[in-house]
């Protein structure tokens, strides 16, 4: 686009020869090394002055050195720059300008740029103070208020993405950290306890999921960076998988038989999968990313509830006590008292009646 539209920004035979008046200047500035110095250089001098070339496409006519010098003048006139125009700066109008105006005045605005911001900051008093000069000769600052200017950076992208992956590693590894919690506590005291139960299967869901497609989207990224994020398969599975594994550990218990413990695991992963999938159809963009949780959570709970409904009524249709719903692994037996339960039942046959 620069190639395009630069070359047809300005009127180069006319910028040439009003520039010329400052050609000494501008070859001494290249021919000192221009931007020695400078982190970022000058592209825009680069740019208007053609790297210098400029200069001698052009020359300047010896005959107009007359030019290349201020000259005096009666006329009052009125210099306004601004204490943060740094390309024409207020100082080199005093320094170069006003001492060959003996009636001239400069007046220097806090806070303001260039040309624009003259014309764009308080457009009443700038008003005022030129209707005043040219019906008066007298200057009239009364209406200007000090521009306060800031000059705090905003945070770069690199920043942004800093902070960004960070919160994508943090909110991954607390996903991972919750999994782990959940499940030693199931192993250590038998079931995961009711409020940790609660809190699995509503908020920490919700932690999950997000961790689960941060943790799958870091893995993406730096493995297989060509493969698109909003992908169906890492949309769905990503949340749905951790949130499918939370539910299962908040519900299960260890003393549980395995097929109890296997229809749980896969209740609760199909059910988090159906879910996450309604809610990844239901929206797009970032917002499916949270109605696949909400769709994941909600489909292995009810997965898990209706699991826990069909044990309780199957006990019931067997006479057992529907408190005891799930059927308990037999506790081991130790070798001596398995000895001594055979041994009491040959020394009751051996009594008789």
């Amino acid at each position: 686009m620069a190639n395009l539209t630069l070359p047809q920004s300005f009127t180069w035979g006319e910028f040439a020869s009003i520039g010329m008046a400052d050609a000494q200047p501008v070859e001494r500035y290249f021919s000192s090394g221009a931007d020695r110095g400078s982190i970022i250089g000058n592209p825009l001098a680069e740019f208007l002055w053609g790297a210098g070339g400029l200069v001698h496409a052009w020359p300047a006519n010896p005959g107009e050195n007359q030019y290349t010098s201020v000259q005096n003048s009666n006329v009052p006139t009125l210099l306004i720059g601004g204490t943060l125009d740094f390309e024409t700066p207020a100082q080199n109008a005093t320094k170069e300008l006003l001492p060959h105006l003996p009636n001239g005045h400069q007046v220097i605005l806090s806070g303001l740029g260039h040309v624009d911001d003259f014309d764009a900051y308080e457009p009443s008093a700038s008003t005022q103070l030129l209707t005043t000069f040219y019906a008066t000769g007298q200057v009239d600052t009364s209406r200007y208020t000090p521009n306060v200017v800031s000059f705090a950076t905003s945070p770069t992208q690199a920043a942004i993405a800093k902070d960004i992956l960070g919160f994508m590693m943090g909110l991954a590894a607390l996903a991972a950290l919750s999994l782990l919690w959940v499940g030693l506590r199931v192993r250590k005291h038998g079931a995961a306890g009711r409020k940790t139960s609660v809190a699995t299967r509503t908020i920490v869901l919700l932690v999950l999921g997000l961790g689960g497609w941060f943790g799958a989207a870091l893995v993406v990224l730096t493995l297989w960076p060509a493969l698109s994020l909003s992908s169906e398969l890492l949309g769905i599975l990503a949340p749905s998988v951790p949130i499918a594994l939370g539910l299962y550990l908040a519900w299960t218990h260890r003393d549980w038989d395995r097929a109890t413990k296997s229809l749980g695991l896969l209740a609760a992963t199909a059910g988090a999968l159906l879910g996450g999938w309604f809610g990844f159809t239901a929206t797009s963009g970032l917002s499916a990313l949270v109605t696949t949780t909400i769709g994941a959570a909600a489909g292995g709970n009810l997965a898990l509830i209706a699991v826990s409904l069909f044990r309780e009524r199957s006990a019931r249709g067997h006479g057992n006590d529907p408190a005891a719903t799930y059927a308990v692994a037999p506790a081991p037996v130790s070798p001596a008292a398995h000895a001594a339960h055979h041994g009491d039942a040959h020394h009751g046959s051996a009594e008789g009646p």
